[in-house]
């Protein structure tokens, strides 16, 4: 019986092979030179008041459809022309420059909706790019697609945390620094937009929305502090899931904190002893629990301002523009605020949330429910420059900046 069995497994590998090679074949031989033979011209471009080189920036262009990637180079006047397959495109680079002062200054842009048509010319087209600071504080990990419950046979998802880390030689104020996830929930896929861009256009607004609920950091200024390289762990259920679940994680530690409020998340499970409590200044909706998409959040921090939340609700409160439910209403948070954001794909299709200068990119994990987590890669470059101290890759691109692990880094702990 084993010699039948191995001999009907080699068979069956043997076909599997065959089909495989055939379909790489069939994908090869539709993407031909021949087929790719359309040719988009793009010019990248420094704001406004920078005058840094944008020659040799590696421009990205994407198939909005197939998922399809193409690639080019700038010259010296920041000229990349690239030949893709007819379809629609998106095109994206960004770069990076650290001044005498040790700051680092981030370009990022994208140009979305560019249609190359077959026979027709080299279409021409402009990535005005967007400048920002790298951020002290920094999300250094997102778990939030849960694990599989060997009991069960189900996916457990309770166990969501975010880590927070400080990669700056300086120490941190976490006090009145907030947390909220990107509407949609889940990323638009098959071609469509976020509600959220400027009229008649498809660029995104210069807000990004906050949606659900929006939590806090309290204290007076200077009452939590995060020291260089140190990290602090969020949670929606800050509990011992290992109890429960022996592949979770251990979230009911003393110093965790828990994004939790007796009477707006009372669908949540109760915090143990020693966690702290975020402060909920925020919510829409009827939903009795803050819920992180399990295939594609966005989660990105901010602060208010110099405003009390009171005020910055009033300021910023906003109905969905395309239908007035209140459960898409949203908080809308300036660009210039947002300190980080990490953005999340189920696929190379869904569409953007965040700006550029937010997150240029995206990050994804072969599926939810595994125990898959993203974390932030180290910059060896900066750690060495900065004599060892552990610094966090910020680009403002996903893509670049995060990878998928097996296992969060909590596990086990």
């Amino acid at each position: 019986m084993k010699l039948k069995f191995l001999s009907l497994s080699i068979c069956l590998s043997v076909l599997l092979v065959g089909i495989t090679a055939c379909m790489e074949n069939m994908k090869s031989d539709e993407f031909t030179d021949a087929a790719i033979s359309e040719k988009i011209v793009v010019r990248v471009t420094m704001p406004e008041g920078y005058h840094y080189s944008v020659e040799g920036l590696k421009v990205t262009l994407t198939d909005n459809v197939s998922g399809l990637s193409y690639y080019g180079t700038t010259n010296a006047q920041g000229v990349a022309t690239i030949s893709v397959a007819p379809g629609f495109y998106t095109a994206s680079t960004e770069t990076s420059y650290r001044d005498s002062g040790g700051i680092i200054y981030l370009f990022n842009g994208q140009t979305l909706g560019i249609e190359a048509l077959k026979g027709s010319a080299g279409k021409e087209v402009e990535i005005m790019l967007l400048g920002s600071k790298s951020s002290q504080i920094v999300i250094k990990e997102l778990y939030y697609g849960g694990c599989f419950n060997s009991t069960t046979n189900k996916s457990y998802s309770k166990d969501q945390y975010i880590t927070l880390y400080n990669n700056s030689d300086q120490p941190a104020f976490l006090d009145s620094l907030c947390l909220s996830i990107v509407h949609p929930w889940n990323a638009p896929t098959n071609g469509k937009l976020s509600d959220w861009v400027k009229p008649g256009t498809s660029e995104l607004m210069d807000s990004i929305p906050a949606s659900s609920m929006v939590w806090m950091f309290p204290g007076t200024g200077q009452d939590n502090i995060l020291q260089p390289e140190q990290e602090v762990v969020l949670c929606l259920n800050a509990i011992d899931h290992t109890v429960a679940v022996k592949e979770s994680v251990n979230l009911g530690k003393a110093g965790y904190w828990a994004m939790y409020d007796p009477i707006m998340t009372k669908g949540q499970t109760s915090p143990e002893a020693g966690v702290n409590l975020m402060t909920g200044i925020w919510k829409t909706g009827t939903s009795t629990s803050f819920i992180i998409s399990v295939v594609s959040p966005g989660v990105f921090i901010f602060t208010l301002g110099g405003k009390t939340p009171e005020q910055f609700i009033t300021d910023n409160f906003s109905l969905n523009p395309n239908t007035s439910n209140l459960i898409s209403a949203a908080l809308l948070v300036d660009k210039e605020l947002i300190l980080d954001g990490v953005e999340c794909f189920r696929n190379a299709t869904d569409t953007k949330r965040f700006r550029s200068e937010i997150d240029n990119g995206f990050v994804m994990t072969p599926g939810s429910g595994q125990g898959y987590s993203v974390i932030r890669k180290v910059d060896t470059e900066e750690t060495a420059l900065a004599g060892g101290r552990i610094v966090y890759m910020d680009t403002n691109n996903s893509s670049n900046d995060f990878e998928v692990i097996e296992h969060p880094t909590l596990f086990g702990q």
